[in-house]
Formats: structure tokens, sequence, C-alpha cells
């Protein structure tokens, strides 16, 4: 297959977050409920299923299973919200009204200050590091996709990242390359988070593509697709991460983002490279 246009998610495809944001879960977790019980492992089975493209709805539900169902094994308690609709409206009907806007805010403010810590909390979410106050996790963040690999692809590439914008300006520093802000998505308006496929579209629209592909890693950005696809979009999904890929539906799996521009072949200006 060959595809005209290629949209990246951020976070585990264009840039390693497993010291950076998910790192700052489980530092969080550990703060907010005073035990170490919920793991990188945790995060991983929370990203196959729906509703956790966004880090801190990760921390608040780690948070909620120490704190109100610890004796119930995480599976099973995944297992329970991903019945419930996933996501923040399936951990609310799993716990009830224990689980209150106070809690979430506070797991959340704490994920906020162990990613951004004492250098970027300030910039990034407007507020000064009260708990945690090391350096910030964000400085461990590894960039997976070189300058000289992406730049004759420019013109061809999209981004849809749950980043903030103060976030998606970190991602593009550490990257050394950037897009124009008609081919970016970002977290602005949860209304048009993923799985909601409108700014998908307009940036297919804009890059005129008749054959795109999508290169996520969770379940997230199989939605979008999906969501994409039922409004006439022709787009496939990459998986990036584990073998296998735990969902159907997944037209091409690699373990890394480089790996997969080795075998996947995309039309570009070939007058970018010169």
């Amino acid at each position: 297959m060959i595809y005209d246009a290629v949209i990246f998610d951020v976070d585990g495809v264009l840039i390693d977050t497993s010291r950076s944001f998910t790192a700052a879960v489980v530092d969080a977790v550990a703060v907010a409920t005073g035990s170490p019980r919920f793991t990188v492992e945790e995060v991983r089975q929370l990203k196959i299923i729906r509703g956790f493209n966004n880090e801190w709805v990760v921390a608040v539900v780690g948070a909620a299973w120490l704190r109100f169902r610890d004796t119930l094994p995480f599976t099973e308690f995944a297992r329970n919200i991903d019945g419930h609709g996933g996501g923040l409206t399936g951990l609310r009907q799993v716990i009830g009204e224990r689980l209150t806007p106070q809690f979430e805010a506070r797991v959340v403010r704490l994920a906020q200050e162990a990613y951004g810590g004492t250098t970027a909390c300030k910039r990034l979410y407007g507020i000064e590091p009260t708990t945690l106050h090391g350096p910030g996790r964000w400085r461990e963040e590894v960039p997976l996709l070189p300058v000289e690999v992406i730049r004759p692809l420019i013109s061809r590439v999209g981004i849809v990242s749950g980043r903030y914008a103060p976030e998606m300006e970190l991602a593009f520093q550490l990257l050394g390359w950037r897009l124009p802000p008609e081919q970016v998505a970002i977290s602005d308006d949860p209304a048009f988070d993923k799985p909601n496929p409108v700014r998908l579209l307009a940036i297919l629209r804009r890059l005129a593509s008749r054959q795109a592909l999508f290169v996520g890693d969770t379940r997230d950005d199989l939605e979008l697709v999906r969501n994409a696809r039922r409004e006439g979009a022709a787009i496939d999904f990459c998986y990036i991460g584990f073998s296998p890929a735990p969902w159907p539906e997944v037209a091409h799996e690699y373990p890394s983002v480089l790996n997969m521009l080795e075998h996947i072949e995309v039309q570009y200006d070939q007058s970018a490279t010169d």
C-alpha cells in the first residue's frame, strides 16, 4: 500500500515518554495514595482500553483504584471501567460519589507537578509546584524521529495529539522540526479530543489525501481512525508498540516509527530533499 499522507500521534510514537508522562503519572499516584502498587504495567493496561489518551485521566484512575478499590485486581478494575464506557465517564460510574472533583483535581495537579517540575510547571500549566519540587519529568523525553528522516515528508504529515499547546511546543523543540498549525490538532477543547475525528478529517482535507495512514499506540487512536472511516475517510491504522497488536483492524504494526518508515511507502515532494 502507498500512502499520500501520514498522521502521527506524539507520545509513544514520535517521542519516548516512558520516563516523562508515564513516570509522572506513576509518581503522582504514589504521592496521592502513599502506595507504589500502580506501575508502568497498569498504565499499559489502561492504554489498550477506551478513554485513556489523556495521561492525567490515567493518574486519576490509578489513584482511585488504590484509594477506593485496592482489594480488586487492577485488570478487573480496568475491565469494569471499560464496560461502563471507559475513561473518566466509566471511572465515575464504577466509583460513584466517593470520586469527588477535589480528589480528581488533586491527582491531576500532582501529575502536572511531576511532569513540569520547577523548570516548566508555570510555563505549561500556570502553577508553581507545591508538593513535587523536582526539575520535571519532561526533561527525560527522547525524540524518536530524526529531522533528516522527517524532512522530506513534512508536506504530507499531520499530527493529532492529546497534548496541550505548551506541551506541543515542548515536543516540537525536542524533535527539532515542526509543522504548520493547519496540520496539527492539539487538545484545546475536550469536545474535539480523540476519538472525535473532526480535526483529523480537517487535516486530511488540507493534505488532499486519498489514502492516509494514522500512526498511534493507544485504543483511542484506533477509535479515532474507526470514526474517521465512518465519515468516509480512506485511512488505515498503524500500531507502534509491543507485538502483537492488542486489537483488530490494525493494518500495520511495528516496534518503532523508524522501523515503520523503512517498510511503508509514502508519496512526497522530491524537491524537499534538494
